[in-house]
């Protein structure tokens, strides 16, 4: 008896293992938006985090929501990670947009076109956010709907844009009217 027992335990230990090595080898398309379910399901932080981001309007578009613009994009997917939380939920946050199959157009003055088109790129937006009680924040400012919440980082296919690039606002621009 204790030997079919430990056959079967041991049977459901390299089953978990298997899932968790094929969770790790998907491509992000299928990762991330895999995450995003099992995030929303079992973070108590995540929905007020997620979608007070997705009331957010991106810099300088005034009235165009995150979630406006970005949901409809194909296999997109919002992740977050904690970087310092406490028991409470307290604490500081990266807060990660993905997209994948997106073609976007910004103006670089370095080629003769003016222009960068990136086709079936894959898009990240990278928050970093803190979080007290009730009170999500970027930097100093409070996360609210219908206001300006910018991200830290933007990665277009091989191109990283911070908010001290020159390029960082037309990249945003370009998300903004997708």
């Amino acid at each position: 008896m204790a030997n079919k027992i430990g056959r079967i335990l041991l049977g459901i230990i390299i089953l978990a293992a298997i899932a968790v090595g094929v969770y790790y080898i998907l491509p992000g398309s299928i990762k991330n938006p895999l995450t995003q379910t099992i995030q929303s399901n079992t973070n108590d932080n995540y929905a007020p985090i997620v979608d007070a981001l997705k009331a957010a309007t991106f810099p300088k578009n005034k009235g165009v929501t995150y979630d406006s613009k970005l949901s409809t994009q194909d296999s997109n997917a919002w992740t977050i990670k904690e970087i310092s939380v406490d028991d409470a939920g307290n604490g500081s946050y990266d807060v990660y947009y993905d997209a994948y199959k997106i073609t976007v157009s910004v103006e670089n003055s370095t080629n003769d076109t003016g222009m960068v088109t990136h086709t079936n790129a894959h898009v990240r937006l990278t928050f970093h956010v803190k979080k007290q009680g009730s009170e999500i924040k970027i930097g100093d400012k409070v996360v609210e709907a219908g206001k300006a919440a910018a991200p830290s980082e933007i990665d277009v296919a091989e191109s990283h844009y911070t908010s001290s690039d020159e390029y960082f606002q037309p990249v945003i621009d370009c998300l903004a009217n997708l």
